[in-house]
């Protein structure tokens, strides 16, 4: 049997490139935490005396991957929908829609939450009954965020942020609507409209909010559709011209120079995620349009970046469960060879675990009607 980690589409349509975004989304993602796990846990003294500053400064603003998933997820879910209005496609049934959706993730995230619910009650007893049960029933109900706003979800971290997807697939639809607008100008500067004001409620009318919600990120996803208009249409912003792989290079390293924490005063966050905003869209179009960053549509770019969602899951619970027997290892006095075989460790077990859960689990799910399959099986 031959082993194959591309994904599945329900469309039969692949573009790599996508899938190479998402895993510069989930490398930030997974970095960030496993740097703020060493940060905790190495806690050798070294020899030398080498300033990292820099470099964790940047690894620092590795959650910026999160908005990066959400326009990707804006990009994707808004193309069929955009086909429809703009390319004479064939209508969105919402009962596939919404089929999908919870055919396609909710299998792979209910599995990873009962093993952890269970891990975390029973074998790390880290948690009590109770408060597993809560956190896990909160969690899989995409309420955490609502419930407790003040905290991060107890099994699994890093959900928060899936609860958000959520709120976007239910309200996709109608925010789809937009593409019915007949005039080109007046529907995509529409999208920025909103997608700026949605920016200046966050930081000067609702700020901070009460709890985290779609609202907080709605300028993500709406750029999402936008590249997805540009791409169903076929358009192009911008010439191509010899500079376009240091123009695309400019606007990836402007997105992980600061963070909102970087900044003092709501006008200097709002000034820097504007900006942030304009270089993740013009990222994106320069590496869609403009096939920039070749190496994106590597098999094995794509390949990593197509389990993103295995891995995302994952990926904490494995730098703790592994992580603290490792980090009582010591294999140098010198701080940038015992944490690099850390982290090549680390990162190791991550992606061989992960792979092996989305071979399983999550790739068969990536199906459609896998379901009716598997109930004929059974019945």
């Amino acid at each position: 049997m031959k082993l194959s980690f591309k994904r599945i589409t329900s469309s039969g349509g692949f573009i790599p490139e996508i899938d190479g975004l998402r895993f510069i989304a989930i490398s930030s993602v997974v970095l960030f935490h496993l740097s703020e796990f060493l940060k905790v846990k190495d806690i050798n003294r070294y020899a030398d005396t080498i300033d990292y500053s820099f470099l964790k400064h940047i690894i620092s603003h590795g959650h910026l991957g999160v908005p990066l998933f959400f326009v990707i997820s804006g990009f994707i879910l808004g193309i069929p929908f955009a086909k429809f209005h703009l390319a004479k496609g064939k209508p969105v049934s919402l009962k596939d829609y919404f089929l999908r959706r919870l055919t396609r993730l909710e299998p792979p995230y209910i599995i990873v939450m009962t093993i952890l619910l269970f891990g975390a009650v029973y074998v790390a007893e880290i948690l009590t009954p109770q408060k597993g049960i809560i956190s896990y029933l909160s969690s899989i109900t995409y309420t955490h965020n609502f419930l407790f706003p003040d905290t991060l979800p107890e099994l699994n971290g890093a959900t928060w942020s899936l609860e958000v997807e959520v709120q976007f697939y239910i309200l996709a639809p109608l925010m789809a609507y937009i593409f019915s607008v007949r005039s080109l100008s007046a529907r995509r500067l529409s999208m920025i409209f909103i997608a700026v004001s949605f920016l200046v409620i966050n930081h000067f009318v609702f700020s901070p909010m009460p709890f985290i919600s779609l609202i907080d990120f709605f300028q993500y996803f709406l750029i999402g559709f936008l590249l997805a208009d540009l791409y169903v249409s076929d358009s192009t912003l911008l010439p191509k011209t010899n500079c376009d792989f240091l123009i695309g290079l400019f606007f990836f390293t402007v997105i992980w120079l600061f963070t909102d924490a970087d900044f003092n005063t709501d006008m200097q966050r709002f000034l820097w995620e504007l900006m942030l905003l304009i270089s993740i869209f013009f990222l994106y179009y320069y590496v869609l349009f403009h096939k920039i960053f070749k190496f994106l549509s590597f098999k094995v770019i794509t390949n990593i970046g197509g389990m993103c969602y295995t891995i995302y899951l994952l990926h904490a619970s494995i730098l703790s469960l592994f992580g603290n027997p490792v980090c009582r290892l010591t294999f140098s006095k010198y701080s940038f060879i015992n944490v690099s075989i850390y982290s090549a460790i680390l990162l190791f077990l991550v992606l061989t675990i992960s792979s092996v859960f989305f071979l399983l689990v999550e790739r068969p799910c990536m199906a459609k009607d896998w379901y009716k399959k598997l109930f004929k099986v059974f019945f």
